[in-house]
Order: structure tokens, then C-alpha cells, then sequence
């Protein structure tokens, strides 16, 4: 249900732009910085570091919405209330990615350990 909220609000199509400059930026700097924003191999335990990267993320994130929040509202010049209000913006996009991210990596999880679990049932399909 909330991953179908989340598709309506077009957090799946910012993700992918997001993505994109972030490896244009990568490119330019002549060297990646992808550690806590893509999965590097379906182990478990490289499941959970990106779990917990992506939990560490969503807090930087809310950090940004809540210091850029009273800029829009208590800001005298109108072009630094839209400034902010786009970094609010923004920050609360990447917690909404964060979140869509945990929903799916929670899924992948939960289907790996039942698979662990059950290794014969997983086998026969």
C-alpha cells in the first residue's frame, strides 16, 4: 500500500533522476562514492549494510527538512523562502526514497531468509 503511494506520488521517477545525476556527479569527480546508495552484491549481511546506510540516509535527510522548514515559512526575502522550500522539498523526496528503498530491501530479506529456511520448498519451484 504505501510503495503504491509512493509510485502515485512519483517518488520511483526521482529516485531514477536522483541516480542519474548522482553518476554524472561521480563522473565528473573522476571517482564514485556509491557505498550507502546501491546494493553491491545479495548476500545478507550486504543487504543489511545497505539497510542500515539507507536508515542513516533517511535521518541526514529529515535533518535537512527540519532545518530548512522554519526558512520558508519565517524568511523576509521571498526567493530564500523558495530556496528553502525546494530544499524541503528535495529532503522530503530522499526520505520517501529511503523508505520506498527499506520497504523493498525488507521484502528481499524476508525472502531470503525463507528460502533459508525452507531451502527444499524454495528448490522445487
Amino acid at each position: 500500500m504505501e510503495q503504491k503511494l509512493y509510485r502515485l506520488l512519483g517518488v520511483n521517477q526521482y529516485r531514477k533522476f536522483i541516480i542519474q545525476i548522482k553518476k554524472k556527479y561521480d563522473q565528473w569527480r573522476g571517482k564514485p562514492d556509491t557505498d550507502n546508495y546501491f546494493l553491491k552484491d545479495y548476500s545478507e549481511e550486504g543487504i543489511t549494510f545497505l539497510k542500515s546506510q539507507l536508515i542513516k540516509n533517511a535521518k541526514t535527510h529529515l535533518f535537512g527538512v527540519l532545518v530548512c522548514l522554519p526558512a520558508v515559512f519565517l524568511a523576509g526575502r521571498p526567493w530564500i523562502q523558495i530556496f528553502a522550500l525546494l530544499i524541503v522539498l528535495h529532503n522530503l523526496y530522499c526520505v520517501m526514497i529511503q523508505r520506498y528503498n527499506l520497504i523493498r530491501i525488507d521484502v528481499l530479506l524476508t525472502k531470503r531468509r525463507r528460502k533459508k529456511e525452507f531451502p527444499v520448498i524454495a528448490d522445487s519451484k
